[in-house]
């Protein structure tokens, strides 16, 4: 599906990390964009220097979705997110799977009743869906999912549901497995913007699952993949790609991350070993893994330090956004 300047794209979850960023992208890219969220327009900070996005903002939940909410639009980007990965995973999973599993459901059934062939879904999964293998791991897009918390185990059933009324409906679709992503305007809660945060304040440190590792995955390249993938959409009907990592494919633990950034911001808090979330440790051992098998749209530009030196100059100068 190369795109001529007339694609319509709806993005589910407009107001987020992910999909603020790509309706950045896709109006640069010359689409029309229609942006719909839970989130208030006049809070939806991450849009606010988005020329034209208030005129085509729907404050809306997807679960509430209609036809008339989907007329003429090319693609679906379903980015809503319900609940991250943690704190509220873990401690709230019947919420979790409702609010994960329930908005998803609603767009494709929405999709089935007009005509499936019109419209196509990319669905942003997550590596977390991959988090129940051994340690040591190898992963590649055709490995089925295996998660090991709650948060996985919602992305994964997803993952299916999609595949599962591509062969029963014929809805056009493709699964994007996330590597951890991070940069500009990043939540909050999320693990790098947590230690920038607390470094920037001069707040001692406490690293959960401090020998787990993650493939750190920087904002930019993330939106290029999804860049050159809704240019050759059609090669890539009903796969499951990834797009996931760094220049060099560094996969580090989350002590080493800390480490990392206190150099990058010359900070001289105390870093501290924490506790082991549920999920963290599989058979005994913190979750690690190698990668393989990753999509020819996937060309980092990043190293993983590089990427996070970016991160924390633009946590720097927005402190107060968080604060």
């Amino acid at each position: 599906m190369i795109h001529d300047g007339l694609l319509n794209v709806l993005i589910i979850g407009a107001a987020g990390v992910i999909g603020s960023a790509l309706t950045r992208r896709f109006l640069d890219m010359g689409m029309t964009v229609k942006c719909m969220d839970v989130c208030r327009f006049n809070e939806a900070w991450r849009l606010a220097e988005v020329e034209d996005c208030k005129s085509k903002y729907v404050w809306k939940a997807s679960n509430d979705l209609v036809h008339d909410d989907v007329r003429g639009v090319d693609i679906i980007v379903d980015c809503g997110l319900g609940v991250a990965d943690r704190p509220m995973g873990n401690s709230s999973p019947s919420y979790t799977v409702m609010t994960n599993i329930s908005p998803s459901l609603r767009i494709l059934e929405t999709i089935k009743h007009m005509d499936p062939k019109q419209i196509s879904v990319i669905y942003p999964s997550s590596f977390n869906t991959l988090y129940g293998y051994p340690a040591g791991s190898k992963y590649t897009s055709q490995m089925l999912p295996n998660p090991s918390s709650v948060y996985g185990w919602t992305k994964a059933a997803v993952e299916s549901l999609y595949m599962t009324y591509q062969k029963a409906h014929g809805i056009s679709c493709v699964v994007t497995r996330v590597g951890s992503g991070y940069g500009f305007r990043m939540r909050s809660d999320e693990f790098p913007a947590q230690l920038m945060l607390n470094m920037l304040m001069g707040n001692d440190i406490t690293v959960r699952s401090p020998e787990a590792k993650r493939l750190w995955t920087y904002g930019e390249d993330i939106v290029d993949f999804y860049g050159k993938l809704v240019e050759n959409l059609d090669q890539y009907m009903g796969q499951t790609i990834h797009c996931a990592g760094n220049v060099g494919d560094s996969i580090v633990t989350n002590m080493s991350l800390a480490r990392m950034v206190a150099k990058i911001s010359d900070s001289r808090v105390q870093i501290r070993a924490g506790p082991y979330e549920p999920g963290e440790v599989v058979d005994g051992k913190p979750i690690s893994f190698t990668i393989d098998n990753q999509s020819p749209l996937w060309s980092p530009k990043f190293t993983l330090e590089a990427g996070m030196q970016k991160t924390f100059g633009w946590f720097e100068k927005n402190l107060s956004r968080y604060c």
